[in-house]
């Protein structure tokens, strides 16, 4: 048999990572030892945005073996959720390890627990019935062990306690021996002793429990390679972008990675691939032990459980498209000449082309060269350099609250794949630095704006003017439908800036269930609309917009009033409409009047009848025959006739009004 493997598997558990990756065969009988080749280096990784790694490993081989992997106690159940392994001529058995508590199954088979390992007297005691041959103080017994008692020796300032060991020795006599610091104990059952050495070594390890050994078993024949995959947890990886504008349409961006070596090994001649996305990342103890309870139920069941109500709906989700947008140049006056030492150099390309590759979910960078990173440290590479579209912005948003836009650089993502969200560091090549923006990703083909400064030249003011306008008016059934329209009309007032034109784009927030109108109208998205206008270098521009929103309202003609009437007549949708309008409207003015009428006779009897009962209180508490008293009985007179009289003015009246209302009434059974 090869030396190799032996020197492979003790430099294995010599670099225990944090991904725990470190191979070494087993042997599963005596001719079926396979040799790993490079055993202790990673192959390739695939970083995901997610927070995990792909780790891809390889060894080579030849019929029949084990493979062995240690990995980390607490990324077990991941690399049990996604363990792939691939062996072009074999199968694989079976996957072997270690329980979540093997120190607690082991010593479960024996007749003593760890703590009492650690003491001669302890497990000689739990030892009770096993044949051991016992020295000490140079004296050696033999024979079955029956117990260890305690007594209490010394005086009562030093007291100490010894431990005296019980035996029946072979033809039945039983011994005692004192235990001292020298005591020695042989197992005589040899079954018993491997038991006691195995738990001893599985107690040690479980003291430092952070490793579990995975044992592949596979079957197959001829030599050959096998590949190993795995997915666990890994530091995200980050993007950081430097785009250097050039003042025309386009820019130069460069997108680089910083990414961390977190799995306890070095990296040597690692393919690196990094992968951008927003995976679904989950997490099940596999390794962990669930017992199912079963529940107690009655002897007699005479009703069916009740099911479990169904208290949720399924929910639809309506998305917005945003509106495509046409990319325009960015022409601006020209600039002053810039000092020679505030001009910026072009940066440096990468040395090779990362392939970029673009998927349904989520777009991934294979890096062109092998990685070597020492454990711990810390890479920071580009792996996207490219010319793309770019146009020079001003951007207002109104909700804000200020008066100046944000200045913003429009990026359309021309390259293979999706850009990954990160931060951006802007440059301009005549000045240098010019302010830090957030991508939030850009997908292939599309387009997104980055604000990275305030533009403190250009002042924008807004005003708002609301109005309710009743549009549309008719006429059925005695039933007037009116369309009333609720209109915002919103003008921006743009004051350039004096040194340069400026294209301003202005996000106008969407309501919903409103209809917009501009002309200024250049795209929109899921939130907003977006406006744009050009202002001169020292020059002004206005914006205008309009939201509206429209809906229908429904009047008895029979309960409209007069001026709603006159009012509704100017929005008619024909003149008839408008003089059939008018004419209800003069009748329901008649009929009004008629009211007040009858409503002030009515006034006028209940003032003249509240006179009368003061009269008649005022005669009963003066002589009969007073002169106060026969100017009553006049005054009471003239309230009876005045009484008469309203009588007869409110008959009038009432026959008036229902005269007019029964006339308003057939007017609007005959439109």
């Amino acid at each position: 048999m090869s030396a190799k493997p032996s020197r492979n598997l003790n430099q294995t558990f010599a670099r225990a990572a944090l991904f725990g990756v470190c191979f070494a065969f087993a042997q599963a009988t005596p001719s079926a030892f396979a040799e790993i080749i490079d055993s202790g280096q990673i192959k390739a990784i695939t970083l995901s945005s997610g927070g995990l790694a792909e780790i891809r490993r390889s060894a080579r081989i030849e019929g029949d073996g084990m493979l062995r992997i240690d990995i980390p106690l607490d990324q077990v159940n991941d690399f049990l959720k996604s363990l792939v392994v691939r062996d072009p001529a074999g199968t694989i058995d079976a996957v072997t390890l270690d329980g979540l508590s093997p120190v607690d199954e082991t010593f479960r088979r024996l007749p003593l627990s760890p703590d009492e390992m650690g003491s001669v007297p302890a497990l000689a005691a739990a030892l009770q019935g096993i044949s051991v041959r016992a020295t000490s103080g140079g004296r050696t017994v033999e024979g079955m062990i029956l117990g260890v008692s305690t007594e209490q020796t010394g005086s009562d300032t030093t007291p100490r306690v010894e431990r005296v060991l019980s035996v029946m020795t072979a033809d039945g006599t039983l011994e005692l021996l004192k235990l001292g610091t020298d005591t020695k104990l042989d197992i005589l059952d040899e079954a018993l002793k491997e038991r006691l050495r195995e738990a001893a070594k599985i107690s040690g390890r479980g003291r430092t429990d952070a490793i579990r050994s995975v044992a592949i078993t596979l079957s197959g024949t001829g030599e050959r390679d096998i590949a190993i995959s795995y997915v666990v947890p890994a530091p995200v990886w980050k993007a950081a972008y430097r785009l250097i504008s050039n003042g025309e349409d386009t820019a130069r961006l460069q997108a680089w990675a910083v990414v961390e070596n977190a799995t306890g090994e070095d990296w040597n001649g690692v393919g690196l691939t990094l992968s951008s996305g927003a995976p679904v990342t989950l997490a099940q103890k596999l390794h962990q032990r669930y017992w199912s309870e079963r529940p107690d139920i009655p002897v007699a069941v005479g009703n069916a459980a009740p099911p479990r109500p169904d208290d949720a709906a399924g929910l639809e989700l309506a998305q917005m498209e945003p509106a495509s947008r046409q990319m325009r140049a960015f022409s601006g006056a020209a600039a002053p000449a810039p000092m020679a030492d505030m001009v910026m150099q072009e940066p440096s390309a990468p040395t090779n082309r990362t392939e970029a590759q673009e998927g349904r979910t989520s777009a991934t960078y294979h890096l062109p060269n092998p990685v070597h990173l020492a454990a711990g440290q810390s890479l920071s590479l580009p792996f996207v350099d490219a010319e793309i579209e770019a146009e020079r912005v001003s951007v207002f948003q109104p909700e804000s609250g200020g008066i100046h836009p944000v200045a913003a650089v429009f990026l359309k993502n021309g390259t293979e794949a999706s850009l990954p969200p990160g931060i951006v560091t802007v440059y301009d090549l005549a000045s240098g630095y010019v302010g830090d923006a957030q991508l939030l990703g850009i997908p292939a083909g599309e387009s997104r704006m980055a604000s990275f400064a305030s533009d403190r030249k250009v002042e924008i003011t807004t005003e708002t003017k609301p109005q309710e306008i009743v549009d549309d008016v008719a006429i059925s059934e005695g039933v007037l439908r009116a369309k009333t329209v609720s209109r915002i009309t919103t003008t921006y007032r743009i004051k350039g800036a004096s040194d340069a034109k400026r294209t301003i784009l202005i996000e106008h927030p969407r309501r919903d269930g409103w209809q917009m109108e501009a002309s200024a109208l250049d795209s929109a998205t899921p939130t907003h609309y977006r406006l744009r206008a050009t202002v001169e270098a020292g020059g002004t521009s206005t914006v205008r917009t309009v939201m509206e929103r429209s809906r229908m309202e429904s009047f008895a003609l029979a309960d409209a009033s007069a001026d709603a009437l006159y009012v509704w007549a100017g929005s008619a949708t024909d003149s008839e409409t408008d003089k059939k309008l008018k004419d209800l409207a003069a009748l329901k003015r008649e009929a009004a009047a008629a009211d007040r009428a009858v409503a002030n006779v009515q006034q006028a009897l209940e003032r003249t009848a509240g006179d009368q009962a003061r009269i008649r209180d005022n005669l009963s508490s003066v002589p009969r025959e007073s002169a106060l008293a026969e100017r009553y009985m006049r005054m009471l007179e003239e309230q009876e006739n005045r009484i008469a009289a309203l009588n007869q003015e409110r008959t009038t009246a009432e026959d008036e009004r229902d005269r007019l209302n029964a006339e308003v009434r057939a007017f609007i059974s005959r439109l």
